[in-house]
């Protein structure tokens, strides 16, 4: 057995505990939890440290497949320049190169403290490495097709979904965004959902591209699909905005996550919560900042604190996989947005969103969330500072 303590432990769920400790089994099973009152306790066998402790983290968002691009796309290209750059590399991309990339990756993220990833497949690339690793995988096989052959997208997808499955590891079939996916393929994923339960996530709102797109069929976004040899001919514009037209084809009571909302009004993001009780809320500000130079309406989120996550996108569209970091522009980008419930974005609500919080995402007895440290941390503002560091404890 090992016991931690620090100046705060943030168990996620209460108020942190001053000087409290927290004692685990070899496996990093917490065994107790205990309130010290603010005393500070003294044992030879009490691993004291200056900082906070939090959970491991859950990043709800990743594309372990794309790692091989770090500093290969510009930088501020916008959405639809951007996706024509990785749809260039894709066609010359060389599987030993992502396999280690992938492989790489997955133990820098574990060294930034994170326990559990959302991760986006194209391909089955990545399912040795995972099988392997110690963090805990949900892979979202990605479909993408808006022409007329629905039906076989969306086989070649459940192929690949069940050889996830049959390598014992948590999947389910998901829709790439609203910009590239048929309402046949959505109605498909939707049944798929709701007979196997399982959660979706699509991105959200990443452009304001998309809104032109789906209102009048005019922007730069559908320009660029078109320029791709995507045939659009029989793409009719809704005349209104994406979420208004996707909302009948997704499945209301899933695990829905919602990622980017770089441009979602208040109106929307209330329409979406109105219409899906399990309606969740990643966020990847570095990737935002990255691809569109422009990030979220943070302050929005605080009215559904409870359904929102964090992500890191790809190294396509970032500098490093860590949500230490993304936690960092949040707070330094919105006053409003406290540290306890950054942790909370960061930690239980990804496990929640995932369906793993039986396991992670609190300092709860009887889980194992692994613990991380936080050091550099501001004890007079109870924040992070563009310093803060996270290191490992188990």
């Amino acid at each position: 057995m090992r016991r931690f303590s620090a100046n705060y432990i943030y168990c996620v769920g209460q108020p942190p505990l001053k000087n409290g400790i927290v004692e685990v089994n070899d496996s990093g099973k917490i065994l107790n939890v205990i309130d010290t009152y603010g005393e500070l306790q003294e044992s030879r066998n009490l691993e004291f440290y200056n900082g906070v402790i939090v959970p491991g983290f859950v990043n709800t968002h990743c594309h372990l497949e794309l790692s091989e691009l770090k500093n290969v796309v510009p930088e501020k290209l916008g959405l639809p320049e951007f996706l024509n750059k990785i749809f260039q590399y894709k066609k010359q991309k060389k599987d030993n190169a992502t396999v280690k990339s992938i492989h790489l990756y997955d133990q820098i993220m574990r060294s930034n403290g994170i326990v559990a990833v959302g991760d986006i497949c194209n391909t089955a690339i990545s399912i040795p490495i995972k099988q392997k690793s110690e963090i805990n995988y949900y892979s979202f096989v990605e479909a993408i097709g808006i022409g007329e052959n629905s039906s076989e997208i969306f086989y070649n997808n459940n192929e690949l979904y069940r050889n996830f499955l049959k390598n014992n590891l948590k999947a389910s079939i998901v829709p790439h965004a609203p910009y590239s996916v048929s309402i046949e393929l959505f109605k498909l994923i939707k049944d798929h959902s709701e007979k196997n339960r399982s959660v979706i996530s699509i991105h959200n709102q990443e452009t304001e591209s998309e809104r032109e797109m789906f209102i009048n069929k005019t922007g730069s976004l559908i320009t660029k699909l078109i320029s791709l040899g995507v045939n659009m001919d029989k793409w009719n514009a809704s005349g209104e905005s994406s979420v208004r037209t996707i909302i009948p084809y997704l499945p209301s009571h899933s695990n829905i996550l919602f990622v980017h909302n770089t441009y979602t009004s208040e109106e929307e993001f209330d329409l979406i919560n109105q219409n899906f009780e399990n309606a969740y809320w990643c966020l990847c500000p570095l990737s935002n900042k990255y691809i569109e130079n422009r990030f979220p309406n943070f302050d929005m989120f605080l009215n559904e604190p409870e359904k929102v996550t964090i992500g890191t996108d790809s190294l396509a569209s970032n500098k490093v996989l860590s949500i230490l970091e993304e936690m960092k522009v949040v707070s330094e980008n919105s006053e409003n947005v406290t540290f306890e419930q950054l942790i909370q974005w960061a930690t239980v609500n990804g496990a929640k969103a995932l369906k793993m919080d039986s396991e992670i995402g609190s300092i709860t007895i009887g889980k194992t969330p692994g613990l991380n440290l936080i050091t550099n941390f501001n004890f007079s503002k109870m924040n992070l500072t563009n310093k803060s560091e996270v290191k490992v404890l188990i």
